[in-house]
């Protein structure tokens, strides 16, 4: 039981995208450290892993150290990202307050990295179900699972008129080419944004007005071919903090890589529920534990099932926005990332 009015906590992840001070705060910044630092009964102190890149990874750790043990936290939470944390200086917080470590792309990166992790804290966090029974397996009792949420206070309706048919808003990929080009044959006026489309990158402002503007938004989870050659490089190669360097740990990548196609959960359909969208996503074994199907988002298995769906809904304004409000209502009420944290802050004993 903590004694102060305040739930204190040491936040350390990565603030700018791929380390570059010129490009925008990264996904974890605005929706974990931000969230945190709003919530109201919540004081957390940030502890950038950027400053590696001045100061070199032992002083980071050495300083992250001391401040854990100047301020006291009730709890130290990592983004875990590649290998900026010292091991032995995770051991060392440890002792002093509890720690915990949230994981992403545990469907693949389970297998050469996260399960070296979780020794290190009190808890790890997982947003894969399957890799629940992964970490208990490799004698890991520390595992909770969690789920990717809505910010709301960065995810929010936006009231225009809806002039665009279907849209898609992402990074240009390989397997997304193929199904946008299967649309467009199938007579469908999709319109798409993001780095490498011809509309290219638009503004957080501006994707909340695509979202407002669409009929139809599309979650497109096809994923790269295990024969695309920065796939391959998986095989050898790893991210330490903003370098690419070689790793010869062949067994565990080979088993890393053999799961990379893994159809996983996003963020982005508890970022469109948000925005009160209507969502046609790609399926995955998990979304359907946080949404009904038909009844709060339309999932497709297949593109010759996309391209149906999308023409079934195209003509029926009241069902699409009816099912995108029941989304809506329901995200505000559990799906969250403050909603998320206070479970976990719960089942960790921290009230």
């Amino acid at each position: 039981m903590i004694l102060q009015n305040k739930l204190r906590i040491v936040y350390a992840g990565i603030r700018n995208e791929n380390y570059d001070a010129r490009r925008a705060n990264s996904f974890e910044y605005q929706n974990f450290y931000l969230t945190l630092k709003n919530m109201p009964n919540v004081e957390v102190i940030e502890c950038p892993y950027d400053q590696i890149i001045h100061v070199g990874r032992e002083k980071f750790n050495n300083e992250l150290l001391m401040l854990v043990k100047t301020k006291k936290p009730d709890l130290f939470f990592a983004f875990m990202y590649t290998d900026e944390l010292s091991p032995r200086v995770l051991l060392e917080i440890k002792k002093i307050t509890k720690s915990i470590a949230w994981f992403a792309d545990d469907y693949w990166r389970f297998f050469n990295y996260s399960k070296h992790w979780p020794p290190y804290f009190t808890y790890v966090v997982t947003t894969y179900s399957r890799a629940v029974d992964w970490y208990r397996v490799a004698g890991h009792e520390n595992v909770i699972l969690s789920q990717w949420a809505c910010n709301t206070s960065f995810y929010k309706p936006v009231e225009i008129k809806k002039d665009i048919d279907v849209s898609f808003v992402g990074q240009h990929k390989s397997g997304r080419t193929k199904v946008i080009d299967a649309l467009r044959r199938a007579g469908i006026n999709v319109q798409c944004f993001g780095f490498g489309w011809p509309n290219g990158k638009v503004s957080h402002e501006g994707m909340l007005k695509i979202f407002g503007r669409s009929k139809i938004c599309l979650n497109l989870t096809d994923r790269k071919s295990l024969w695309d050659p920065s796939v391959i490089g998986r095989l050898f190669l790893r991210i330490s903090v903003n370098r690419i360097v070689p790793d010869f740990h062949f067994v565990d990548n080979l088993k890393a890589y053999l799961h990379f196609p893994t159809i996983h959960t996003h963020a982005r359909p508890f970022e469109l529920a948000g925005c009160q969208a209507f969502v046609i996503s790609g399926w995955s074994e998990d979304i359907g534990k946080y949404y009904k199907e038909d009844k709060e988002i339309v999932c497709y298995r297949s593109t010759a099932e996309l391209i149906e769906k999308i023409k079934r809904f195209l003509p029926h304004d009241a069902e699409r926005e009816a099912i995108a409000k029941a989304a809506y209502n329901h995200t505000i009420k559990d799906h969250t990332y403050e909603k998320r944290f206070q479970k976990i802050f719960s089942k960790i004993g921290l009230s």
